[in-house]
Formats: structure tokens, sequence, C-alpha cells
């Protein structure tokens, strides 16, 4: 199903005339959530997203799909078992986004080296097993020293004494956020990127009846009208809600906590797969994690209180993380210069007030607000659990809409909802991806990366590629992306600006390797789209701009 410039213009004229059972204001991870269990219940729905779908914390984050082992430390007991139940139902539901993967504690003799005793890691670990249960993807393990060195041969030998393994998935954020939103588009949700939400409208109760909103690529502005509004805006929220002027009574408050990912060449640091190493001197640990060919290591969590629109790193935090890694990887001795990319996310968390409590020591739950004027708001939660979490919301929005206007909703659980490109199974990607490489007289490396990125809809790029050979050429020679895949992302993904396409359709800029193909990624958009030759320039500019805010060090 197409999802385009013209699906996009189609969706705005009904967000003009039409009454929606809900309306969704934001487009990260939560609110493509939102839009997916709304529309498969039957519920007539839109969703609106300032700029670009998950161009905020939901394609920043550490791209795991996991049950989140540190937080057994605050016997967050049912939040972990609620994430290993959700990991096994995404790698159901998109199996080519939810990658298993090993993940290693190194021990060393000297305990400043690990990140607790051996021994209580070890009972975590069991403790991680027996939660999850039937969904387990692999029971944890111990490993030797000549193990561990040679799946990280960089790894500090000295008093090493070997390391610990588990199981958890790796996923790519923004790429799952697309999926959901098609999918949601599929299921009848009017859906548009780049519409901003200026301002509540009321009825005569006092209660919220729609939105008035702008769009961002017309500068129109008209009104939306809904019986119940969703906020979903993350570390929004609370902006949004006090436009409403209607905050209920409660004692939490949203409590943005930034965390640092950097993203090096493999060849500096050679991992087979992820690791998790101690902040010597911190209770906490980073992730090292191979990913598009890269690694990305992260990630900090500190409290911020800056422009939410572009929490950038900045020098300091990339030396604390490298000097960290360094520690363990001695022969890498990674540098500023090796960073290829260094990036932010802020994690929306729910705090009780307390400021003497370290931002680790938040629990991810989410939380739910219905105000007064009955907006429902959702923050805290994380990438995994998006679909309970979303499923919640719902759950509120049809106790309104039966309550105040007799609306029913479709009893449909979205478990049962195969997301776009989900239909091959996990264990025959692999095999899939040799057939294309052979009929497609394409590389191996070229074939499992559009199978990993786009599941079943590979098929629909290898089509783009029969009615254009040109589409066959790579973008860049040491990355698998094809041409085709630009054309795709307009067509069917809703790209709108370059930075639609090399941020977040492609991971390109995280990579590192964005200006080397802007031009040819501005070329064939400008096709698609027709922009002239300044409407083009401007692209470029606008991109580099967010690229340099939002991907170098400052």
């Amino acid at each position: 199903m197409k999802f385009s410039s013209q699906t996009r213009a189609q969706s705005i004229a009904q967000m003009k005339a039409e009454t929606f059972d809900v309306l969704i204001i934001g487009g990260g991870i939560t609110g493509a959530g939102l839009a997916l269990d709304a529309a498969a219940r039957g519920l007539k729905t839109a969703l609106i997203e300032k700029r670009d779908f998950a161009a905020g914390t939901s394609s920043r984050s550490t791209k795991l799909i996991h049950g989140g082992l540190r937080y057994l430390e605050h016997y967050d007991f049912a939040l972990v078992r609620e994430g290993l139940r959700e990991r096994a139902e995404l790698l159901k539901l998109a199996p080519h986004l939810d990658d298993p993967l090993e993940f290693v504690i190194p021990i060393y003799a000297d305990k400043r080296r690990n990140y607790d005793h051996p021994l209580l890691v070890r009972a975590g670990l069991f403790l991680y097993d027996f939660l999850a249960g039937k969904y387990n993807i692999g029971r944890h393990r111990r490993i030797s020293q000549a193990a561990a060195l040679q799946i990280a041969p960089q790894l500090d030998p000295r008093g090493l004494k070997g390391a610990l393994v588990y199981y958890d998935g790796r996923t790519n954020d923004s790429r799952l956020v697309i999926e959901i939103i098609k999918t949601a588009n599929e299921h009848g949700a009017a859906i548009a990127n780049y519409v901003k939400f200026v301002s509540f409208r009321k009825d005569a109760e006092g209660k919220v009846c729609g939105a008035n909103v702008a769009d961002e690529l017309t500068h129109e502005s008209f009104e939306m009208n809904a019986r119940v509004v969703i906020n979903a805006t993350g570390v929004w929220m609370n902006d949004v809600r006090s436009l409403s002027g209607a905050l209920s009574d409660d004692d939490k408050q949203l409590r943005p906590s930034k965390g640092i990912h950097l993203t090096v060449s493999a060849e500096r640091l050679n991992v087979t797969t992820a690791w998790l190493i101690p902040a010597i001197g911190e209770k906490r640990f980073y992730f090292v994690v191979p990913w598009e060919g890269r690694v990305n290591i992260g990630t900090t969590d500190t409290d911020y209180n800056g422009d939410k629109d572009a929490p950038g790193a900045v020098q300091a935090e990339v030396t604390n993380i490298l000097q960290a890694i360094n520690a363990y990887f001695p022969s890498a001795q990674l540098e500023p210069s090796d960073v290829i990319s260094a990036w932010a996310g802020l994690r929306p968390l729910i705090s009780s007030g307390n400021t003497n409590q370290s931002t680790t020591a938040v629990s991810r739950k989410e939380e739910i607000f219905t105000d007064r004027d009955g907006l429902i708001s959702l923050a805290g939660g994380k990438l995994t659990t998006y679909r309970l979490m979303a499923e919640r919301g719902i759950d509120l929005a049809v106790e309104q809409l039966h309550d105040r206007f007799s609306v029913q909703a479709k009893p449909v659980s979205t478990k049962q909802i195969i997301l776009s490109g989900g239909g091959i199974q996990r264990a025959e990607l692999e095999a899939q991806a040799q057939r294309v490489a052979r009929n497609e007289n394409l590389s191996l490396e070229v074939a499992q990366h559009l199978l990993h990125s786009y599941g079943a809809n590979a098929e629909r790029i290898l089509e783009l590629t029969h009615e254009d050979e040109a589409l066959r050429q790579s973008l860049l020679p040491d990355l698998p992306n094809l041409a085709a895949e630009v054309i795709y992302a307009v067509r069917e993904e809703s790209a709108l600006t370059i930075a639609d396409v090399l941020t977040r359709r492609t991971r390109i800029a995280m990579l590192g390797a964005a200006m080397n193909c802007v031009e040819k990624v501005a070329e064939l958009m400008a096709r698609e789209l027709g922009w002239n030759d300044e409407q083009k320039a401007q692209q470029i500019a606008a991109f580099k701009a967010e690229y340099d805010r939002e991907y170098l060090t400052h």
C-alpha cells in the first residue's frame, strides 16, 4: 500500500473535513503504536507529527529490544517480565527488526572492573531467564577467558577470568516506527508528518474536542475535530499538557534524561557480539553493540534541561565514554577522531519529584495521565514495550468514547497484527537473502541489508530496480544501500526531506557517510517530488545544518 506525499495530502484533506474518534499528537514509537492499536479496533484515527516520524528519541535509542537486565536491581520484576514477553511478541510481528544477539559481561579478578560481584550478576541472569519463561530466546552461560578474547580480541586480558553471556534483541529503531506507522495507515489511520500541533479546541463543557494545527510544508493552519485526544509527545508531554489548562492533580513530573551514543568503525573496535562494559567508579555500564556494519557505544543517563529539539553530544561526554571503553579495550585506544557520529536522545522519564534520586534509579514504567478536560497523556516506558503501552492508552480512550459518545470498539489485539514487512520468518531471512543475491545478481551483503531492513517489502525495492536499472547502483561504495531505497522511501514511506531518507528511512547519517551521497539523494528526490534547483539546494543546506546539529560533537 502506498504511503507517499499523495497519501499525506489525502490524510490532511480528511483531517480538515472529518471528526475522528481518536487524534494522536506525536509520531514516535508511542504515537505509532497508539495509531495502530486504535485503527485496528475500528476507531476513526488520526496522527500528526510536527517533524518526521521518529525524529526525536525514537531514532536515537540504544536500539535494543530487551527486558532490561539492570531494572532487576530496582526490583522492577513486572517491568522486566513485560519487556521479555514483548521482545518475543515483536520477534513474531516483525522478525526482520528483532535480531536475537549475545550480550557479554566480562569478569575480572580486580573487583573494581566488574559491574557487581560476579555471583550477584549470575543470580540476576538466572532470574532474567526465569522471568522470560517460555518466551526466552536463549539461556545464559559462562565462557572462558579464551572464548571471551576470541569474540573480542581487543579486550584487556590482564586479570580476565572469563565472561557471562545472555541474550537480548537488537533492532533498527526508526525503521520499526516507520513499519508500525505504515501498518496503522493500512488499517485506515489518517497520518501526516510535518503537521504541528498549535493549541487545543474545547467544547461547551470544557472538554478537549480537537486541535488547531499547522502544515509545516505549506504553512496552512486548519482545525481538527476529535472525540478523544492523546498526547504522545514524549519529553514535550508537559509542554502540550500545559496548553490545555486543565492538568490533573498528581505529584508526578516529567524528568528528561539524556542518553549519549557514539558510533565508531568495526575496524577500530573489533567485536562480533554485544558487550556490557562497566563504567569504572560508577554503578552503571555502557553497551557496545555491533550495528549496521559499525559499532554503537552508549549510553549515558543524566538530567537534561536544555533544548529538547536538539540534545547534541558535547566533547566532555564523548571523552568520558571513550575513556571508559579504552579501559577495557586498551589495544583499540579510541580517540575523538574515531567517532563517526555522536548522537543523543531524551528519555521521557516520570519522576515522583525526588531530585536526590539519580535518573538511572527512575523506573522505566510508563505513566498515563487523564486531565480534567479529558486529554490523555503518556510518557515513560521504553521502545520494547511500546505495544503494551499503546494498548493501555487506547483502553482509556475506548472508555471515554463509550461513556461520552456511545462509540464501540472492536475487540482486536495488536498481538495478531503482523507489521509491514514482517511476512518472512526470522529463520528464513538468511536463505531468502541468498536467493535474492543469486537471482538479482546482487552481493550477499546487499541482499542481507535489504531483507533485514525491509523484510518482505524488499520485494518492492527490487521491483524498482527492474523498472530502472540505474536504481541498482549503490549510494556509497562502502555501504549496501541502493539508489532504489530513496525512491521507495519517497513513494511508500512518506519521506519528504533529505533528512527523512538519510537519517530515518536509511541510517546513513548515523553511519557517518551521508555527506558523500547527499547530492545523489537530492537528485533522486528532486525527480520524485518535483524540486527545482533552488529547492534542491535548500534541502541540501537544511540537511547539512541538521546533521551538524544532531550528529557532530559540540
